[in-house]
């Protein structure tokens, strides 16, 4: 059976602060990335960029338990340093303009060593603050992030209008340089779990953790019922924004970045006060509702300031979802198996995902996009209220152990 290790005391806030910055710069570099390959890929098509977007997804599916093994089987000052600079690298190989379908193989290698690196991330932070206060961490995380969204996508927009398709990619490389070195400079490390040599250590302990944990698989369950039925949405709103409501790209750029300023605001929100670790899963049903209901009135907004205010709305729900759905995991997950379980719930969530955007594109097509995203919306809360219900009667003093 996995014994838990003894929970921090206190929390580190400063390391924390540090490891959230590191992150968000990171995360700055990956965004450029993503809307310059955007912009120089878009001749080819909206379905081009869905496979772009399908491609960067599949290696959280195809290779969770093993990248979830690595995070846990090796320390972060052993693992970061090695795949960050090996996605920096990588990040410059993008420079090349080579074809499309050598474009997708470079994303999905990229993101096969994202997919490495995210847990062993994830994994640290608990190691880093008490258990009272992992969602406000959260929180405070998500708000750098949300800082990094909102600049990334300008700061693409002006490099690639000022100096082409070469600077957005110098750029995140670099900042995996200063990810590579963060674990050495804040004295953060989370060390490898070994097994004796009798033992052999389950790569899919993750999955039997997460189902095997009756809080765990319930906010599972929900979450990837939640994703499917809000598929199209992240397809659809650029065309209700643009070709229903008359938007150009400006205005629905601003449009997009009200989203990630409600996230901002509630990750703010959220590293002032903590949610209690009783109190986690009613609010993470409440978020869940909030989105529900902002997508819904997205898809009936009647103009474009409608849409902007439901966007903030959906993205202050977005930052609670996040800061809730990350504590609960990591609260009920003992420390030898985090990486694994970490990267279990994001191959779930990918999953749901790919098949969401998959139906979405066929869906559009066939009714138009305000009646897909209307049916969406209902779906959403229909799919909240048929799993929310095991969700928000759960209890967190109540876990079970797995074997290893």
């Amino acid at each position: 059976m996995i014994k838990e290790t003894e929970s921090p005391t206190t929390t580190r806030w400063v390391a924390i602060h540090g490891v959230s910055v590191a992150r968000a710069l990171s995360t700055f570099g990956t965004v450029v990335t993503i809307w310059a390959l955007i912009f120089r890929e878009r001749a080819e098509g909206p379905i081009a960029i869905s496979a772009m977007f399908i491609a960067a997804a599949l290696p959280y599916i195809l290779f969770g338990p093993w990248v979830g093994w690595l995070a846990d089987r090796f320390s972060t000052r052993h693992l970061v340093p090695v795949v960050a600079i090996a996605q920096g690298a990588l990040t410059l190989a993008f420079i090349v303009d080579v074809p499309f379908w050598a474009v997708l193989g470079l994303i999905f290698i990229y993101n096969v060593i994202a997919a490495i690196e995210n847990p062993a991330w994830q994994a640290l932070v608990p190691g880093l603050a008490k258990p009272a206060d992992l969602s406000r961490v959260y929180g405070l995380s998500l708000g750098y992030t949300s800082a990094a969204q909102v600049a990334a996508p300008v700061a693409a927009g002006i490099l690639v209008g000022t100096t082409g398709y070469i600077w957005p990619f110098v750029i995140d490389s670099f900042t995996f340089v200063l990810l590579a070195v963060a674990p050495f400079l804040l004295r953060v490390n989370r060390l490898g779990h070994k097994t004796k040599p009798e033992h052999r250590e389950s790569t899919l302990v993750g999955y039997r953790h997460l189902w095997g944990d009756p809080l765990l698989r319930s906010v599972t369950v929900l979450l990837c019922a939640f994703i499917l039925a809000l598929g199209a949405v992240n397809t659809g709103e650029v065309f209700l924004v643009m070709d229903v409501l008359g938007a150009n790209e400006t205005t629905y750029g601003f449009i997009a970045a009200v989203w990630a300023v409600g996230n901002l605001a509630g990750s703010a929100l959220l590293g002032i006060r903590a949610i209690s670790i009783p109190q986690q899963p009613r609010w993470l049903v409440f978020s869940l509702w909030t989105i529900g209901t902002g997508v819904l009135a997205i898809s009936l907004s009647p103009s474009l300031w409608f849409v902007a205010i439901a966007n903030g709305v959906t993205g202050i729900g977005s930052a609670y979802l996040h800061a809730t759905a990350s504590s609960i995991l990591m609260t009920r997950t003992p420390d030898k198996i985090r990486g694994r379980v970490n990267a279990a719930f994001a191959g779930f969530m990918s999953f749901g995902n790919i098949i969401a955007t998959a139906l979405a594109g066929i869906a559009i097509a066939a009714f138009g996009v305000r009646e897909v995203m209307v049916g969406c919306g209902v779906l959403s809360l229909a799919a909240l209220l048929v799993w929310g219900g095991a969700v928000f009667r759960g209890r967190m003093d109540e876990t079970e152990a797995v074997d290893a």
